[in-house]
């Protein structure tokens, strides 16, 4: 697709944003790259100071020089004293247009800004939402130079209204190992545009996990190792060339061939399809390293009303060896399957968690009240807890050997659904915290037999009537909730901004498909969606399955 790229005055993209807001919606795709959006379609020229501006509108202009990261913010530099000390890397505080206001002193020496921020990137690029109505105050030093009013003191970042952020930034992800260098796990970050290649190689380098992550994941970078130079470079032939130093030569094909996979993939969802790492110019010989894939199977997973439990396939039933009768026989309410179909975690309808194993054995592993849907980790094991005990999660054998997980859900007072992400790294929660429904992500550590969750990331600080989630794909969690009788699909980036969109009436379980998402509503319809649209699939289904994954 040809591109135009369309030069605007910041000040007529803001008047447009006020009036009528960019696209920044739309369906997540599950495990697309790069896309050409509206977003992409426009680069900000901001305007530098003007002769005579008053106090406020130096400020005012200074902030919306933000938009402009060329030549490192060159453009809102004009706006400060001689001297002054200004890092407008240091974070991205994203706003809403219609609050902020900005008031100055008598005098004209300072200026303060109040804004209401709905999300904060930090120095690394990584995405946080701010709890609703969070209300900042931005202070600012002012001096007559050369009888011009500029800045003598600025907080460090910029301030973007959210309209034009994700004009300004994009997403890339870091693609980081599983600790058995089986899976790649993207770890999501926004990079201002027209340095998103180079700060994506500087990040996977030199750089570290996000803190939530930290732990759960490995790269094969050796700490000691360094970028050459701060950018990634294009030989004549249009190869990306990453410069490393002459350490690098020393490192085990091993460890290079994994290197080579998680630049390429982190450099592909920067819109780079060729990567080389080269040591003083001359290439290193690395390919990339085959990995598993997290897709779910084509085929539904279902209970049908009469009690059979496979694989649609059309209008009929298609058993899964071994497993459907074992499944049968616990009378399940809920159930999730392992990614190649050996073992299945259940709930029963009398509320007690079990395993089913392909060999038809069952085992009831929890039968403390009040449980709620189990999920299987990369390991085999069942993840178990209660809903009003969110602290007291058990990662569980399939045959019955109990392990207590450290730091689950710490200060949430209720647990309302949970699942772990088919690379086994990560796990998804919505809990209860003062009373207010949140969805909440974790890294899974693991140490020397111990289990562990890392510090818990939030996606959503408001998610008011949610009952049920699933990973729809490596980087999307699902959440469905339900509000005067409407049923609503959020769909929340994991280090991104999320979309919403109508479900059917009456949805009461979510569950990933290969290239779609699945529902399953109270009057045993099941659906799948395509695009934007809700297509019925099949009646008569009691239970829609969850799957970890696929092994075809």
């Amino acid at each position: 697709m040809r591109r135009v790229l369309a030069v605007v005055s910041l000040a007529l993209v803001l008047a447009l944003a006020a009036c009528t807001g960019l696209p920044t919606t739309g369906y997540v795709n599950p495990g697309r790259g790069p896309q050409s959006d509206d977003a992409q379609a426009f680069a900000f020229v901001p305007d530098g100071p003007q002769d005579d501006a008053t106090p406020t509108e130096i400020v005012e202009g200074f902030l919306r020089a933000g938009s402009g990261p060329a030549d490192d913010w060159a453009t809102a530099k004009l706006f400060l004293a001689p001297g002054t000390q200004w890092d407008p890397r240091a974070r991205v505080t994203i706003d809403r247009l219609v609050d902020r206001r900005a008031s100055a002193a008598g005098d004209g020496t300072s200026v303060s800004v109040s804004l209401t921020a709905t999300a904060e990137v930090d120095a690394n690029g990584a995405y946080a939402p701010a709890a609703s109505g969070t209300a900042e105050t931005l202070s600012f030093s002012l001096a007559r130079v050369d009888d011009q009013w500029r800045i003598t003191a600025a907080p460090d970042g910029v301030v973007l209204y959210e309209e034009v952020f994700p004009t300004v930034y994009q997403t890339a992800s870091i693609a980081y190992f599983d600790p058995n260098f089986d899976f790649i796990v993207p770890d999501v970050r926004w990079f201002p545009r027209a340095l998103v290649a180079s700060r994506v190689a500087t990040a996977l380098v030199d750089g570290q996990p996000s803190a939530w992550l930290a732990g759960a994941v490995a790269s094969a970078f050796p700490d000691e190792l360094s970028l050459v130079g701060r950018s990634v470079t294009l030989s004549q032939n249009g190869v990306a060339q990453v410069q490393l130093p002459q350490a690098a030569l020393s490192l085990d094909r091993t460890r290079l061939d994994r290197m080579q996979t998680q630049l390429a993939r982190s450099l592909a969802t920067a819109g780079i399809s060729e990567v080389q790492m080269t040591v003083d110019g001359t290439p290193i010989a690395a390919t990339e390293v085959q990995v598993r894939v997290t897709r779910v199977d084509p085929s539904p997973a279902v209970l049908t009303a009469a009690g059979a439990f496979g694989s649609l396939a059309g209008d009929t039933i298609e058993p899964i060896a071994g497993l459907s009768d074992a499944v049968e026989s616990l009378e399940p309410a809920a159930v999730e399957l392992e990614a190649d179909r050996s073992l299945a975690a259940v709930r029963t309808r009398q509320g007690a968690v079990a395993s089913a194993l392909s060999d038809g054995r069952t085992f009831l592993l929890d039968d403390r009240p009040g449980l709620i849907t189990p999920s299987i980790d990369a390991e085999g094991a069942i993840w178990s807890v209660p809903a009003t005990a969110p602290t007291q999660v058990r990662a569980i054998s399939a045959e019955g050997v109990p392990r207590d997980v450290g730091n689950a859900w710490p200060d949430a007072g209720e647990i309302t659904a949970m699942q772990i992400s088919r690379d086994g790294t990560r796990i998804a929660a919505i809990v209860t915290v003062s009373g207010a429904r949140e969805v909440w992500v974790a890294g899974i550590q693991r140490v020397s037999g111990d289990i562990d969750l890392g510090p818990p990331h939030v996606l959503s600080f408001s998610q008011p009537g949610s009952f049920d989630l699933a990973w729809l794909d490596d980087t999307t969690v699902g959440v469905l909730s339900s509000a005067d009788g409407v049923s609503t699909l959020h769909e929340l980036g994991v280090g991104g901004r999320g979309t919403d969109s109508v479900a059917p009436e009456g949805t009461r379980s979510l569950a990933a498909g290969s290239t779609s998402v699945r529902v399953l509503d109270d009057q045993g319809r099941l659906f799948s969606r395509r695009g934007s649209s809700w297509t019925l699939v099949a009646s008569g289904i009691r239970v829609l399955a969850a799957q970890q994954g696929t092994t075809s």
